[in-house]
C-alpha cells in the first residue's frame, strides 16, 4: 500500500535532498595543503576551497544555476571555472583566487563556447577544446607568475567535428606539449591522440589503437619539466595501460596480469614514481601501488563500500570519497585518508551530515530478451508484495548506477513504491562489449533490457503489473518515453526528465559537440531510417500511459524544440501529456528547485494511479 503522500516542508524524503552531497574534490599538486571541492552545501552546487589540514570549507563561486566543473591549479593559487548566466554551459572561462574574490574573466575576446578547462600540473596554462562545424579548435591561455594572463592563442585545430566527453586536453607541465583526443570512434571512445607542439602547433607524435580499439588520454606527471603522461589503450574488454613521452616517442607498457587487468590508473604519486590504480567491484573497491621504476604491483586491502575522487594526498596516504554499505543502508559521503601500504582508513578529512537512513539496496540480475544477464539495484519498502514500483533508467548511457544516498530512490520508498534501477546495456562497468553494444542503433537493446526487468518484477512477485511507472532524466527519460510507445501496455505512466524525443531535431539544434552521429552511426542525411527508429517521436501513437516531461529551457543537450514538437504530437492525437518547464539547462543544480521538481514528478504518480484505481 502507498504511504499518503506528502508534501510538507519537512518531510523525511525533502530532508533527504538537503542533505549535502559532495560531487568530486581535488588537492593542488604542488600545494598539497589546499583543495577545492564540489557541493550543494550552499543550497546549489558551488565550489568550495578545502582548507586540507582543518577540513574547513569556504564557497569561492556564486553561480546563479550552480556550477559543477571547475578546476584546481598546481600551485594552489587560483581556482578556474565556466561563467554562465543561464545554465545552458555556454560562457567563458573565470578564475578567482584560492582565498576568495571577484571573478577574474580570461578569455574576454572570444564569443561565448561550450568547453571545459583544463591546467597542466604547475597551473600556467590553461587549455580547452571549442567545437565548430569545420572541427575542432585548441586554444591555449599563458598564466603567468605575477597573476597576468595572456591571450587565449588559437595553438591547434583539429578537422574532425563533434568530440565530446569530459577528459579530453593533457596539458605538460613544461609548458611545451598538449595531449588531445581525436577521431572519436563513439561519444566516449577515440581512435588516437595528438601531441601538439604549442610553440609551432605542428603534432610531434600520435598514440594510436589498432583497428577496432581505442585509447584515451590520463594525466601529465607532476614533476616540473616532466613530459610523460599514462594512457589507456583499450581492446574489446581489454584494457593496456601504459606512460607516454610524445616528446621522445618512449611508451612503456605497465605490467599487469590477469588479476590485475581491471585496475585503471587514478593519480600520480607526488615524486612521480608511482600510480594509483583502482578496482571497482560488486561489493566495494581495491586500490594498487604501481612502482615504475620495478614494474612492481602492490596490490592493497579489500574495501567495502563505493570509493570514487581517489587520488594521492601524500606519498604516504590515498584521498578518497567513501560511502560505506552497512545493513545495506549508505553512510557518508566522506572524505578520507586511507594507508598507502594497508588501505586502513586513517583520519576523516570531510564530513558532511549525514542522509536519515534509507531501505537496504538489494543486487539483482535478469535475462533479458537475448539471453544477457542484466544487473540493477533493488529497493523495497516494508511490508509485503507485490508492490506499485518504479523502473528507474540512469542518464549518460555511459555510466552507471552504484550505491549511495540517492534521495531521488529512497523518495519513492518513503512513500510505499519498490524501486528497481536498471544498469541496461551502453551502462559502464560491466565489459566495453556490453557498453558499446548500443552504438548504432540506440534504445533497441537498452529498451529489450527494460522489458525484461518489468517481466522479472512481476514474475517475482515483486511488483503489481498494474502499477508499474517508468522514469528518467537525460538519456534515461529518452529510454523512458521510448519505452512507452515500444512497449505502450506494460506501464502505468512514465515520467522523462531533461530526455531526448526526436534525434533529427536534436541534431539540427544542439552543439556541434553534442550532435550524436557517433551514436546513430551518421547523421540524418546519412541514416535517416536509424534517425526514425530511434526516436520517441516515431510511436507517438501507441503511448498509452500518462506522460510528465520535465524539460529545462536553456537545455542544448536536449534542445527545447524537439520536446515541443513531442508534445504537440501527442497532445494532438488525444494522449494524457504533461510538461513543466524549468529555466535552466541540462539538469538542476539547486537543491529547492530539485526538490520541487520531484514533488511535482510524485504529485503525477499519484493522479496517474488514481486515475487508474489502483491506489
Amino acid at each position: 500500500m502507498l504511504q499518503p503522500l506528502s508534501t510538507d516542508p519537512q518531510a523525511t524524503w525533502k530532508r533527504r535532498f538537503r542533505v549535502p552531497m559532495l560531487a568530486w574534490s581535488q588537492i593542488a599538486y604542488h600545494a598539497p595543503e589546499r583543495g577545492l571541492l564540489l557541493s550543494d552545501l550552499s543550497g546549489s552546487y558551488q565550489l568550495h576551497a578545502w582548507d586540507v589540514p582543518t577540513g574547513k570549507l569556504r564557497q569561492v563561486s556564486n553561480e546563479p544555476k550552480g556550477a559543477f566543473i571547475g578546476r584546481l591549479s598546481g600551485d594552489g593559487r587560483f581556482i578556474y571555472y565556466l561563467h554562465d548566466d543561464d545554465g545552458d554551459e555556454v560562457g567563458h572561462f573565470v578564475r578567482v583566487p584560492f582565498e576568495g574574490g571577484e571573478p577574474q574573466l580570461l578569455t574576454p575576446y572570444l564569443p561565448p563556447y561550450f568547453a571545459d578547462p583544463f591546467l597542466n600540473p604547475t597551473g600556467t596554462m590553461l587549455g580547452f577544446l571549442v567545437g565548430e562545424r569545420e572541427g575542432v579548435n585548441l586554444y591555449i591561455v599563458p598564466l603567468g607568475p605575477d597573476d597576468s594572463v595572456g591571450p587565449a592563442q588559437l595553438a591547434f585545430h583539429n578537422p574532425v567535428p563533434n568530440l565530446l566527453g569530459r577528459k579530453l586536453v593533457a596539458l605538460s607541465s613544461a609548458d611545451t606539449t598538449a595531449v588531445m583526443i581525436s577521431n572519436p570512434h563513439s561519444p566516449s571512445a577515440y581512435e588516437r591522440l595528438l601531441a601538439i607542439d604549442l610553440a609551432t602547433g605542428v603534432c610531434v607524435d600520435t598514440l594510436q589503437e589498432e583497428q577496432g580499439g581505442y585509447v584515451s588520454p590520463g594525466d601529465y606527471s607532476p614533476l616540473v619539466g616532466d613530459e610523460r603522461l599514462w594512457a589507456t589503450l583499450h581492446r574489446g574488454d581489454i584494457q593496456q595501460h601504459l606512460i607516454w613521452n610524445p616528446r621522445t616517442g618512449e611508451r612503456i607498457l605497465l605490467a599487469l596480469d590477469a588479476r590485475e587487468k581491471n585496475f585503471i590508473p587514478c593519480s600520480w604519486s607526488p615524486d612521480g614514481q608511482c600510480l594509483l590504480l583502482k578496482q571497482d567491484h560488486q561489493d566495494g573497491a581495491r586500490f594498487a601501488i604501481y612502482t615504475l621504476a620495478d614494474h612492481s604491483m602492490q596490490i592493497l586491502s579489500d574495501l567495502p563500500g563505493t570509493y570514487w575522487s581517489s587520488y594521492y594526498g601524500n606519498s604516504r596516504e590515498i584521498y578518497t570519497h567513501w560511502g560505506m554499505v552497512k545493513d545495506g543502508t549508505v553512510l557518508g559521503p566522506e572524505i578520507v585518508a586511507l594507508d598507502t601500504d594497508t588501505s586502513e582508513q586513517r583520519r576523516t578529512l570531510v564530513a558532511l551530515e549525514p542522509a536519515p537512513t534509507g531501505r537496504p539496496w538489494q543486487s539483482v540480475t535478469f535475462p533479458s530478451s537475448d539471453g544477457q544477464e542484466i544487473q540493477a539495484w533493488l529497493i523495497i519498502p516494508e511490508g509485503k508484495g507485490p508492490y506499485p514500483t518504479i523502473v528507474d533508467l540512469h542518464g549518460g548511457p555511459n555510466t552507471q548506477r552504484t550505491v549511495d544516498p540517492a534521495p531521488d530512490l529512497q523518495m519513492w520508498v518513503d512513500h510505499g513504491f519498490a524501486v528497481c534501477s536498471v544498469n541496461y546495456r551502453g551502462s559502464t562497468g560491466f565489459g566495453q562489449a556490453f557498453q558499446d553494444q548500443i552504438l548504432g542503433n540506440p534504445g533497441h537493446w537498452e529498451v529489450e533490457d527494460i522489458v525484461a526487468c518489468h517481466h522479472w518484477l512481476v514474475n517475482t512477485g515483486i511488483a503489481d503489473p498494474e502499477t508499474i511507472l517508468l522514469t528518467g532524466w537525460s538519456y534515461g527519460g529518452y529510454l523512458t518515453l521510448l519505452t512507452l510507445g515500444k512497449y505502450p501496455e506494460l506501464w502505468a505512466a512514465g515520467m522523462a526528465g531533461i530526455a531526448i524525443a526526436d534525434w533529427a531535431l536534436l541534431y539540427e539544434d544542439t552543439h556541434e559537440a553534442l550532435k550524436p552521429t557517433r551514436q546513430l552511426g551518421g547523421t540524418p542525411e546519412e541514416r535517416p531510417e536509424q534517425y526514425r527508429v530511434s526516436s520517441p517521436i516515431t510511436y507517438a501513437e501507441q503511448v498509452q500511459a500518462p506522460v510528465l516531461i520535465i524539460q529545462g529551457r536553456n537545455d542544448y543537450g536536449c534542445p527545447p524544440r524537439q520536446m515541443e514538437q513531442y508534445v504537440a504530437r501527442l497532445q494532438l492525437l488525444g494522449k494524457q501529456i504533461e510538461i513543466d518547464w524549468f529555466d535552466s539547462g541540462h539538469g538542476s543544480l539547486v537543491v529547492e528547485e530539485k526538490i520541487a521538481l520531484y514533488e511535482r514528478m510524485l504529485t503525477f504518480a499519484y493522479a496517474a494511479l488514481a486515475i487508474n484505481r489502483t491506489l
